[in-house]
C-alpha cells in the first residue's frame, strides 16, 4: 500500500475531525501568507495565495473524495510554506 492511499484510508476513517484540523492549520498559514505579501507589496502573490488556500477550503466543504483533498491541501500548504520563506528572506 503506497503513501498516498495509506493517507486516503486515514482520511476517510477521521473524515470530519481531519477536515477540522486540515482546513484550520492551512487556512491559518494561507493568511499568514497573504499577510507577508501585503506587507511587501506583492499582490500577484495574494491572489495564488488566496486561490490555493480556498480552493483547498472548498474541496473539504463540498465533501470530496479523499484523494483530491489531500492533493489539494499538501500543495496549499507547500506552496503557502515556500511563500512565507520567499517572503521572510527579501
Amino acid at each position: 500500500m503506497g503513501w498516498l492511499a495509506k493517507q486516503e484510508a486515514t482520511f476517510e476513517e477521521n473524515r470530519f475531525g481531519a477536515m477540522t484540523i486540515m482546513i484550520t492549520f492551512q487556512s491559518c498559514l494561507g493568511s499568514i501568507a497573504a499577510m507577508l505579501c501585503i506587507q511587501n507589496d506583492l499582490w500577484l502573490l495574494v491572489s495564488i495565495v488566496a486561490v490555493l488556500t480556498m480552493s483547498s477550503n472548498s474541496m473539504f466543504i463540498a465533501q470530496a473524495d479523499a484523494k483530491p483533498c489531500i492533493l489539494t491541501f499538501y500543495l496549499s500548504v507547500i506552496v503557502n510554506a515556500g511563500i512565507i520563506l520567499a517572503t521572510l528572506l527579501l
